[in-house]
């Protein structure tokens, strides 16, 4: 699950009320990533529209990406490959797009 899936809202909650606490929240983040990513067998990015951006893949994402493949885990794109600063990276990887269809994943 994402590292704030119990409190969506907690880094908008943050950035309004302290800069340096936002930013301390968001290295534990990123600090995150590699624990729980090793414990799985694969990671499923639901690369969903956000702010009018189709099959929108964030920084905080990619990272996460990036660190189930150097794990050797399978990465699972929800849908395409974006096209933003990360799509030649991203094809890289080669994640397996299972286009909203989640029996494709094995």
């Amino acid at each position: 699950m994402p590292n704030s899936y119990d409190n969506p809202f907690r880094e908008e909650q943050l950035k309004q009320s302290s800069k340096a606490e936002h930013m301390k929240w968001k290295a534990e983040m990123i600090r995150t990533h590699e624990s729980k990513i090793r414990a799985n067998d694969a990671i499923l990015v639901l690369n969903l529209e956000k702010n009018g951006q189709k099959n929108y893949i964030g920084g905080a994402t990619f990272l996460e990406i990036f660190e189930a493949w150097k794990l050797g885990r399978k990465v699972f794109l929800y849908n395409e490959i974006p096209d933003n600063i990360f799509k030649d990276e991203l094809a890289g990887i080669n994640p397996v797009v299972i286009n909203g269809d989640l029996s494709r994943i094995e």
